[in-house]
């Protein structure tokens, strides 16, 4: 009778132990498959992002690791941290709109010229622990049984057998046009990072040229009508195209002035971007596509620059930010521009208007930029920096009553809407700014790339894959 009794009590003590062998190895595989999708799944619960490619329901990655973790838990952590890391690179960047994840991780040699303490946050840091938390309640759930694996495996076939007869599965080329749901079932973001360095331009494609370059054919041809004319383009940081009429209309509104229709007829117009910003300084100033590495001599001397500098035309490049940041002191000479060099140690200077990169402010940039032009023959660009994500909404002013009706109306985001603020506020001092200058040169002002947000609904704020484009031209 007692030991009855001390038996009903030990198993009473350890309550897993009255679950069967089986049961408790099922909740084990649930909760593994679930802490494992957790980030992905409140991510796009969060930010309302859609499940494309690269944010599947079942992460085949993660599966295949956590698999491995129930066999090496050592072997096992190590591929779950790169599966992790793949994602994340891959998402951001597609973000940022660099040409391939390896374009990303190269950008990465220039992070000591940034503010990195601007990107630490309560929330950052908290994804980093949310992160390794997750590996940690992995391992641990999937510690010494082999028993697991095959769960996790099984898993990993029956999400990609619904992707596939979805037509949502990308590898090995198996998506079709036509899907049964918009969902994607299965989706392995280093299958994809590996496909996008094979198909990258940086990896090895050349240049090309861009389909419709409307930035530098209005410069090229403007200047071909006007020799030996100055001429200016202006590449503005983040400035996309707003899907609402009534927010382009406030920003054609900035440069639009009597004082400026008096002197230039100014009409908005759009061109295609693709790629980051060194991307977009290619597309403005070459009509090419590519990555900028990909530069030799034969490309180089299409670009507007170094064309009219068989001209007679100087052409000049000014920058806030160090010239070194995407080696801009190496390719800007050899598409012909003279990288203008700001005075060290003048306290005159306005500084650091951009809390994530640090460097001379866009007023006195475009300040320089017009008063070079106003030498005949020249060919001045200039490239700006403050309108760059992450914005500091700490220190944002209020919105002017124009703007935040027409964001109201057209339901645009908060972040959004300070975005087109902080570009209007740019487009403003270049217009008094060329409105006090003597000289009237041909102007084409564009952006580089649509705004990089990371939420969908600020993102879609901003019509995809186009950029406005303001061409000035003198009366």
């Amino acid at each position: 009778m007692s030991f009855g009794f001390q038996a009903r009590r030990a198993t009473s003590a350890h309550p897993a132990a009255r679950m069967s062998s089986r049961s408790w190895l099922a909740v084990r595989f649930l909760c593994i498959v679930v802490v494992l999708h957790a980030p992905s799944w409140l991510t796009a619960w969060i930010f309302h992002a859609p499940f494309a490619e690269e944010r599947p329901l079942f992460n085949l990655d993660l599966l295949a690791a956590a698999a491995l973790a129930c066999v090496s838990t050592l072997a096992g952590g190590a591929a779950l941290l790169l599966a992790w890391a793949a994602d994340f690179i891959r998402l951001a960047a597609k973000n940022y709109h660099f040409m391939s994840a390896l374009d990303f991780v190269d950008a990465a040699r220039f992070a000591d010229m940034l503010n990195l303490q601007t990107f630490l946050s309560a929330s950052v840091l908290g994804l980093v622990l949310g992160f390794l938390a997750c590996v940690c309640l992995v391992l641990r759930l999937a510690r010494r049984s082999t028993r697991l694996a095959w769960p996790l495996l099984c898993l990993s076939v029956l999400a990609a057998g619904c992707d596939i007869a979805n037509g949502s599965f990308h590898v090995f080329g198996l998506d079709k046009d036509s899907r049964i749901v918009s969902m994607n079932f299965a989706g392995s973001p280093v299958w994809n990072v590996w496909r996008s360095e094979r198909q990258s331009l940086m990896a090895g494609g050349p240049l090309t040229a861009m389909q419709d370059p409307a930035t530098f054919r209005a410069l090229q041809d403007w200047q071909g009508a006007h020799p030996g004319r100055t001429s200016m383009l202006v590449l503005v940081e983040s400035m996309g195209l707003p899907r609402a009429p009534g927010l382009q209309a406030w920003l054609t509104q900035r440069l639009a002035t009597p004082r400026m229709t008096a002197r230039w007829d100014i009409q908005l117009r759009n061109e295609q971007f693709v790629g980051s910003t060194t991307s977009g300084e290619l597309r403005t100033l070459c009509g090419l596509q590519g990555h900028y590495t990909r530069l030799d001599e034969e490309t180089a001397s299409g670009c507007l620059p170094r064309q009219l500098a068989t001209r007679g035309v100087i052409g000049i490049g000014i920058h806030g930010f160090g010239l070194r940041m995407f080696d801009r002191a190496e390719w800007w000479p050899k598409i012909g521009l003279t990288p203008w060099h700001w005075p060290i140690g003048d306290a005159t200077v306005p500084m650091n208007c951009n809390q994530a990169f640090p460097g001379v402010c866009d007023s006195e940039v475009l300040e320089q930029a017009v008063k070079q032009a106003q030498t005949p023959g020249r060919f001045v660009y200039a490239l700006t920096l403050d309108t760059h994500l992450p914005l500091d909404l700490r220190a944002a002013a209020p919105l002017p009553p124009a703007l935040r009706s027409a964001c109201a109306v057209s339901a645009t985001p908060e972040q959004a809407c300070q975005l087109v603020n902080k570009l209007g506020d740019l487009l403003a001092h270049l217009e008094s700014t060329l409105a006090a200058s003597d000289a009237t040169p041909f102007l084409v002002v564009v952006g580089d790339h649509m705004p990089p947000f990371g939420e969908v609904t600020n993102r879609e704020a901003f019509i995809a894959h186009r950029v406005p484009m303001f061409v000035i031209t003198p009366r």
